[in-house]
């Protein structure tokens, strides 16, 4: 599952994985009609593969999640704030623009923001009927964190299997919007995974209401 193990895999490669979930998607479909909420969670999904800035591919959309990938060394602190933000902020953007358009009642829409999974490690590929598949232990768990131990509705996680890749030094001074937090949980046939998270519920505050995602004043 980490780095050190990829040269006993044959074929291996260490990838970055970058994975926006939709928090409260659940709740929205229930909550709305079937036909509009199929066009909102559609869009909001391609706000999230546009705001892609630092070229990573898309492994596979899994329903209110977008796993995107980049083999090679993992991006800087730098470089996955400024993906962090971008993501984010276009998101609640757009969640802005479809409350002005629409007749979706606030509340229902309020439901709706995003927390984002950051981890490390190796993997596989494999073709099945012409499409490409990522596979490999670092595969499973990407997925697996998605369930995890934070109560909190928006938020970004990092494992620790990305955070080693970084300066410590960087790591207590970088995201400085939120303090940063430690965590664990334990998953079947993978064994305790640590992390560590911080809210993303102050970004909120850069948000001009007065903009929408395109930058046209309402």
């Amino acid at each position: 599952m980490y780095i050190d193990l990829i040269s006993a895999i044959e074929d291996a490669q260490p990838a970055f994985f970058f994975i926006p979930d939709i928090s409260g998607f659940t709740k929205f479909i229930k909550s709305t009609k079937i036909e509009k909420s199929k066009e909102y969670i559609h869009q909001l999904l391609e706000v999230i593969i546009d705001s892609n800035i630092l070229n990573f591919k898309t492994a596979e959309i899994l329903g209110d999640a977008v796993m995107f990938y980049k083999t090679g060394d993992p991006p800087g602190f730098d470089m996955l704030e400024s993906q962090v933000r971008k993501t984010f902020l276009d998101f609640h953007l757009a969640i802005q623009d479809i409350r002005e358009k629409s007749n979706i009642e606030p509340k229902e829409l309020s439901n709706l923001t995003i927390k984002i999974i950051v981890h490390y490690g190796c993997i596989t590929t494999t073709e099945i009927k012409g499409m490409l598949k990522l596979v490999g232990p670092d595969v499973i768990l990407a997925h697996r964190i998605l369930k995890n131990n934070v109560k909190e509705k928006e938020y970004l996680l990092m494992t620790d299997q990305y955070l080693f890749t970084q300066n410590e030094h960087l790591t207590k001074n970088s995201f400085t919007w939120s303090k940063l937090r430690s965590g664990s949980k334990s998953y079947d046939y993978i064994g305790k995974v640590h992390y560590k998270f911080l809210s993303l519920s102050p970004l909120k505050e850069e948000i001009d209401p007065k903009k929408t995602l395109n930058g046209i004043a309402l």
